[in-house]
């Protein structure tokens, strides 16, 4: 493949990077991240039962509602038990004992009954508000919540300070300069490879800033590859084999190059068990546990400052249907984890799952995910500029996290 200078300034923007040859990527220099936390958003794509993850398995209605699909809380494969929410004992889905572990070790917790105020049970719209942070009503606002936290605070990131795991930028990130799309970082380059990485250096020696941004472009990725030489070959942790697992690995070995990375967002789609959850829902559940602790094991050097945040556009039905799944309902569950987490606990307030608790068979909604969010980017972020992140939303923490020391 050969690239004309034409071509490849049709690529390249002043103080962007080579978006058509390495998607997603953008160039900024910045100083010294500080005392921030290393942010990472784990987005459950179409919608994860929060009542399988973290079930309510003694309680009456889940019991009879879903005869062939509820967690039990005795006997082969039963669930975990976390303790109790108001006074309901909850009990993690047997495939997850990585995040069961971390949960008894203080380092995890869980938020029930979370989600957004919203009527809407489209994946697509519920998903891009989530990520905008936003709900209906709302006064247009430009970019994800993401984004526009790294413009409150005015930061200017190191080249590889803010992440989105895919082969685009994702919705919470949309609006920030500075953020680089990097499914793989072992397999960041340009198409081509170094071979081709050379062809553009050489056809980019002008002074002009077009040819400055793609020199810096090809330098950064080159500084990518010594530093990604650098990290130790062999031992460290085991992550399973999958998509999202290699996500994490590709952060995790973003992190120990020590590049200044901050925030991260990485997807984990699937979770839309219309049918036969079973089959389906231990294997995606077991997948997320190992692939997190792994993720925790291979940062234990970082993790006094490392936050990951888990969250779902929507739940499930508290009624199972007659294909033995769940259909689009309303609250699910978050959790984060972390060396500043106060883990170890179920946070929210249950409202049940009898028939006038419920709202249109679905549970409801009694946390609002972005209060989680504000908690997290105030508490271990520093973020002092709210009402330009979440408008209309007051601050209420439940006190999930502790400041940063």
């Amino acid at each position: 493949m050969i690239f004309s200078r034409r071509s490849l300034l049709k690529s390249v923007s002043t103080g962007a990077a080579l978006s058509a040859l390495a998607p997603g990527l953008n160039c900024a220099f910045a100083a010294e991240q500080g005392q921030r936390d290393i942010l990472v958003v784990v987005f459950l794509r179409f919608g994860c039962d929060g009542l399988t993850m973290i079930a309510p398995a003694q309680d009456p209605a889940y019991q009879a509602l879903r005869p062939t699909i509820k967690v039990a809380a005795s006997g082969e494969g039963a669930g975990l038990p976390l303790g109790a929410l108001d006074g309901v004992p909850f009990y993690m889905h047997p495939s997850a004992p990585e995040l069961k572990a971390l949960f008894d070790a203080g380092k995890l917790a869980v938020v029930h009954a979370a989600g957004l105020p919203t009527d809407t049970r489209s994946h697509f719209e519920s998903q891009n508000m989530m990520e905008r942070g936003v709900t209906e009503g709302d006064a247009p606002i430009l970019g994800g919540w993401l984004a526009r936290h790294l413009a409150a605070r005015k930061l200017v990131l190191p080249d590889l300070g803010a992440i989105s795991s895919a082969a685009d930028i994702q919705a919470p990130l949309q609006g920030f300069k500075g953020v680089a799309a990097i499914p793989d970082v072992r397999n960041f380059n340009v198409p081509g490879g170094d071979y081709n990485l050379d062809v553009i250096a050489a056809l980019n020696a002008g002074a002009d800033a077009q040819s400055a941004s793609a020199r810096a472009t090809v330098n950064m990725i080159r500084s990518v590859q010594t530093s990604l030489g650098r990290l130790p070959a062999g031992g460290g942790a085991i992550y399973p084999a999958g998509g999202f697992a290699a996500s994490l690995r590709s952060l995790a070995d973003i992190v120990k190059m020590n590049v200044g990375l901050e925030v991260a967002t990485v997807d984990f789609g699937g979770w839309d068990h219309h049918y036969n959850m079973n089959s389906y829902f231990p294997g995606a559940a077991r997948h997320l546990s190992q692939s997190l602790a792994a993720f925790w094991e291979d940062l234990a050097p970082v993790q006094h400052r490392l936050t990951v945040v888990a969250m779902t556009e929507f739940g499930r039905r508290l009624e199972e249907n007659t294909a033995g799944g769940t259909d689009h309902g309303a609250a699910s569950f978050m959790f984060a984890f972390g060396g500043g987490v106060n883990g170890g606990r179920i946070y929210g307030d249950w409202p049940g799952l009898a028939p006038g608790d419920l709202r249109e068979g679905d549970l409801r909604v009694t946390t609002d995910v972005r209060q989680v969010l504000q908690e997290i980017l105030v508490t271990r972020r520093g973020e002092d500029n709210l009402g330009s992140i979440f408008p209309r939303l007051d601050y209420r923490p439940k006190g999930i996290l502790r400041p940063v020391s």
